[in-house]
């Protein structure tokens, strides 16, 4: 993806149109709350000067003695609401946070494996972790606090005025070069905010990389290196987190300053007032306890500015990943057809990646219903893309593909890869149980037939030997498991899916030749009727397929029984023969 960009418009306002706009009544709850809180702290100085200018220059203890009470209450009132708003935007951050990750994480789910190896994986955790927390506090206590500061400053103002409008307008004149100079570095401080959301992103992809890759590390000794190069991915989040820290800081200095300024001002022209007798001393200490109030506010406004500007950085790079459209789409008039037989038709199929390199060209292929077939070719002539695209996790730039004589792209997503198992070259299994990795294909599967489906794929007397059984934890990526025990595996979960089209793109490539043949041959027994395309690239264990399709540089170039394309002399025996010598070297 694209680097984000914080300063275009309309950010806050799809944010809160998508996300806060539920919760408009709870809004309207905090703001209530926020408001009678608000209120509340500033009552007390009008009720100190009562007490100064009536209680104690009148003498009058009955009136001392309601005032201090209701100056009591006004507390505790001013406790109560504070609990509960606390509570309200408490709970109205987490379930916006929650919707967030939520939608973002749906979204990603939607996205195209192959987006994913564009983009480097920690960056998106970042995304869906970091900038999302980043959010939520935006939109709970950023949002909250700066409403509750901006009323406070707006209800300290109007007080100042109605108690002293000299007072008040020398005051804002204190306050013009604060708001200049926060109008100034805004839009530095939204450079920064993304400057920093990238850097962390940049970490984070620094850090996965690294400890999914910890075996690589190890092997090359390069733990003290990549030691160095974490310390290089973290600096940038240091150093831009640091400039963001002093820049607030900076503005909160001059704010301390405009404030000094503003207290000298009461007590050297409200002192002179209070001298002469236009202004009382209640009145007098009534605005210094307002206007040594401001300072709370008015640096939390300038935390918030600086938060704020943050959030928009991650807010962009959120709104980046909502933006990129899945490559994939299901059609709404999707209707799979009313015989699925598993009968597979590419006619003239070709497909160019985004920077114009073309990885199929042409390619003609048939299955029929019930046929087991070959697809064999040198690496990267492009036999796992055409695997990819009959369950259209890629779609055809050119040409199209049939299934039971309906294009696979008419056909509703969730059927057509429920018709087809896929069994890809890279095994994957989540850090759960045996069992728990099998019921992905079938949820209600008893333990009977996960155990029948493992005997299929060669794999049940070591499940049958291990302590837990199905119970046992595969751990990170099955890495407690071979490569040969993750692939027999994986076989045993799409025969559990039971799909009208398997497809096993190099799907034993782990096993000896030996378990493979026999691995093979149990699970060609199992599902006889139904249609198969191996990919593999031991063309001594497919000479017995119903066809052999030989692609190369993106072309299907042969096709044909064994013995027919053995005797052509083509590719397909040039590269038979080169197995062949493979086996007899690696036996020997």
């Amino acid at each position: 993806m694209k680097p984000a960009e914080p300063h275009r418009s309309g950010l806050l306002r799809r944010f809160y149109g998508t996300f806060v706009r539920p919760y408009l009544a709870l809004q309207a709850e905090i703001a209530f709350c926020l408001l009678v809180g608000v209120v509340l702290s500033l009552i007390d100085p009008l009720i100190l000067r009562a007490i100064i200018d009536r209680a104690l220059g009148d003498g009058d203890r009955a009136a001392l003695l309601a005032l201090t009470g209701l100056l009591v209450l006004v507390f505790l009132f001013r406790a109560a609401f504070r609990l509960l708003s606390t509570y309200l935007y408490s709970y109205s951050g987490l379930r916006i946070l929650f919707d967030v990750r939520q939608k973002a994480f749906e979204h990603a789910q939607r996205l195209s494996p192959y987006f994913f190896r564009r983009e480097r994986l920690g960056d998106l955790l970042s995304r869906l972790t970091s900038d999302v927390d980043a959010l939520q506090q935006a939109a709970a206590h950023t949002a909250v606090n700066a409403a509750s500061d901006a009323l406070t400053l707006a209800g300290i103002a109007i007080l100042l005025c109605w108690l002293d409008p000299l007072l008040a307008g020398l005051m804002a004149l204190a306050f013009v070069p604060l708001i200049v100079a926060m109008k100034r570095v805004n839009r530095g401080l939204r450079v920064e905010g993304s400057r920093a959301r990238e850097a962390y992103g940049g970490m984070f992809a620094f850090i996965e990389e690294r400890l999914a890759g910890v075996r690589l590390v190890q092997e090359h000794n390069r733990q003290k290196a990549e030691a160095r190069g974490h310390v290089r991915a973290a600096r940038p989040v240091i150093e831009s987190n640091m400039r963001l820290s002093m820049t607030g800081s900076a503005q909160t200095a001059l704010a301390d300053l405009v404030n000094t300024v503003c207290l000298v001002i009461i007590f050297a022209v409200g002192g002179l007032r209070a001298l002469s007798g236009s202004l009382s001393v209640g009145s007098l200490v009534a605005y210094y306890t307002l206007a040594s109030r401001l300072y709370k506010p008015l640096t939390g406004l300038i935390e918030v500015n600086v938060q704020i500007q943050v959030a928009r950085a991650s807010l962009a790079r959120l709104f980046d990943l909502f933006d990129s459209a899945p490559q994939v789409r299901d059609d709404p008039r999707a209707k799979a057809p009313a015989r699925i037989r598993g009968e597979v038709t590419l006619s003239r199929v070709g497909l160019a990646w985004d920077q114009g390199t073309r990885v199929l060209d042409g390619v003609d292929l048939e299955i029929s219903a019930g046929q087991v077939v070959a697809l064999v070719g040198r690496t990267g002539s492009g036999k796992s893309t055409l695997a990819a695209m009959l369950s259209r996790y890629l779609d055809a730039t050119q040409g199209d593909i049939h299934l039971d004589g309906v294009s696979v792209r008419a056909w509703p997503l969730p059927t057509l890869r429920a018709a087809v198992g896929l069994v890809p070259q890279e095994t994957q299994l989540f850090h759960d149980t045996l069992a728990a990795n099998l019921r992905l294909a079938r949820r209600r599967a008893t333990d009977a037939e996960l155990l029948d489906a493992l005997e299929a794929a060669g794999l049940a007397q070591f499940v049958r030997d291990l302590p837990r059984g199905l119970d046992t934890t595969v751990g990170e990526q099955g890495l407690r498991l071979s490569g040969g025990e993750r692939q027999r595996l994986a076989l045993a979960r799409v025969l559990l899916k039971d799909p009208w089209l398997f497809v096993l793109d190099e799907a034993t490539s782990a096993l000896d030749p030996q378990t493979e043949r026999l691995v093979l041959d149990r699970f060609r027994a199992r599902v006889r009727g139904r249609s198969v395309l191996i990919i593999g690239h031991r063309l001594t264990s497919l000479t017995d397929v119903d066809r052999i399709f030989v692609l190369d540089s993106g072309r299907i170039v042969e096709s044909g029984l064994h013995a027919d394309l053995y005797r052509a002399r083509g590719l397909y025996r040039s590269l038979y023969d080169d197995q062949l010598r493979h086996d007899v070297e690696a036996e020997a």
